[in-house]
């Protein structure tokens, strides 16, 4: 099927109809859960690598500039929200650049990302990480709790699917958090899907509100084949939990095929309404002030995979290998609804001091939609 850029926003903007039952936080302030839209839950607005402190970082200029250009092209393609991941965000510029591109809505988040990476708030002990992750949802990033910029998801991450107790540690209060309130937790999965998720659920967390990341990257399989990686993916799925795909033009971690093959499987299992998409928009700095996609470096193909790159390249080569628009819509609109008003249980997010979950949450569809031959 080909469908020009310009249709596909307009018939992506036309099915999303869905009635708001929740709110979700976002930089802007508190969002109904229909005017999301066309979302993408796993991006970076990031002002160098990942892993440094991205405030006071060199070329913080050029970087703003690249990163409002960024929004723009989003924006312009129909863009309507982005997931900014990075767990230490840096707020005062992203409220900035939001000012400049209102019509994107962003969704921050706080929580730790990888022990090696160094960053000073992987060093915090237990109760000043969960003081941390409370006080950014329900009183705002520090220095910024007057003009109420608060966080509206946790992320955590591990590196392999063997998890450290500093990495259980973490996932632990993620899901005590979550319980208090109210909000999303998204995983750094590459490796370890599935022991993520059950890390998550002896600790309490709603898995229904539970994403992970990466998870078609073959180099974190553990030797399992591409069969028994789909079926390995559908137990997270059967639980509850949801799966972010972001490889396009990651070949060198998995070939365009397996990636199919993973999606339509969940697809055909009955969990279409577990799958989302987005690209994992990152980038690095050298230091000449030279910017580097993530991978540009040595696979110059990569250089293109912005977040306008998920509606532009991705969407339409999904659409080709037989991804009908319905369940496009499903991936980029409705399941990202979905996994917010799961969190939030059909009210708000946390205000200061916090907000006992509702149980349970609200369930996914039971069974997920079942689709056969791309439909």
């Amino acid at each position: 099927m080909k469908v020009s850029n310009s249709s596909l926003k307009e018939r992506l903007f036309l099915q999303n109809r869905k009635e708001a039952v929740a709110k979700v936080q976002a930089v802007r302030g508190l969002v109904d859960t229909r005017e999301l839209g066309v979302t993408l839950v796993h991006e970076h607005i990031c002002f160098d690598a990942l892993g440094k402190l991205q405030t006071g970082t060199p070329f913080i200029e050029k970087t703003f500039a690249f990163n409002l250009d960024l929004l723009k092209k989003a924006r312009d393609v129909g863009i309507q929200t982005i997931v900014e991941l990075t767990p230490w965000p840096n707020v005062p510029k992203i409220v900035a650049l939001n000012e400049k591109v209102p019509e994107v809505t962003i969704i921050l988040s706080t929580g730790s990302y990888l022990q090696s990476c160094g960053h000073p708030f992987t060093k915090m002990g237990e109760t000043e990480l969960y003081d941390h992750m409370v006080a950014d949802i329900t009183r705002g990033y520090a220095g910024l709790e007057a003009d109420g910029v608060k966080a509206g998801i946790i992320k955590v991450a591990a590196d392999t699917s063997r998890l450290t107790d500093w990495e259980k540690r973490n996932f632990r209060l993620a899901a005590r958090v979550q319980r208090e309130c109210r909000v999303p937790i998204a995983t750094h999965a590459c490796a370890g899907a599935r022991e993520q998720m059950e890390v998550l659920k002896a600790a309490g967390a709603n898995i229904a509100a539970t994403f992970y990341s990466h998870v078609e990257a073959e180099f974190g399989w553990d030797g399992r084949s591409l069969q028994e990686e789909a079926e390995y993916l559908a137990d997270v799925a059967r639980a509850g939990g949801y799966l972010h795909f972001n490889n396009f033009d990651f070949e060198f971690d998995t070939p365009f095929p397996d990636l199919m093959y993973l999606i339509n499987h969940l697809e055909n299992s009955g969990f279409g309404d577990k799958v989302f998409y987005s690209i994992d928009t990152n980038f690095t700095v050298d230091e000449d002030g030279k910017i580097w996609m993530e991978a540009e470096r040595e696979h110059p193909e990569t250089g293109r995979r912005t977040y306008a790159y998920a509606i532009t390249d991705a969407t339409p080569r999904l659409m080709a290998a037989g991804v009908s628009l319905q369940r496009i819509t499903r991936y980029l609109i409705d399941n990202p609804r979905r996994y917010f008003e799961a969190a939030t249980a059909g009210g708000i997010p946390a205000t200061a001091g916090g907000i006992p979950a509702t149980a349970g949450g609200i369930p996914a569809t039971a069974g997920g939609i079942p689709a056969a031959n791309g439909g």
